[in-house]
């Protein structure tokens, strides 16, 4: 099994930062309507304040930061992941080039 580069940790945790700046306000917005809808949908309208209805819109919240979260985090990793790979590839091509050349002279 393969050890991951730390760069490819470089890029989860820049994923990270990138969805705690543009990502986090958005997902909530978003993760609380939908839980609005979906309680909306089961007791009706208006929602009263019924602690069930309540408690799955905050779960609407959280699994939209959730998920929103997770695909900036996987995104950022695999970003890194291939910028390790592309680097390391470079590097070897890099170490086989300069042998050649001390090999030729």
């Amino acid at each position: 099994m393969r050890t991951r580069s730390p760069i490819t940790f470089v890029g989860g945790i820049v994923g990270l930062v990138t969805f705690l700046g543009v990502g986090l306000l958005p997902a909530l917005l978003y993760g609380g309507y939908a839980g609005l809808i979906l309680a909306t949908a089961i007791w009706g309208m208006p929602i009263h304040e019924h602690i069930l209805a309540q408690g799955l819109i905050v779960m609407g919240i959280v699994a939209g930061a959730l998920s929103i979260g997770g695909i900036f985090v996987l995104g950022g990793a695999i970003v890194g992941s291939g910028i390790g790979e592309l680097l390391s590839t470079i590097g070897s091509h890099v170490k086989v080039s300069g042998k050649l050349d001390k090999v030729r002279n």
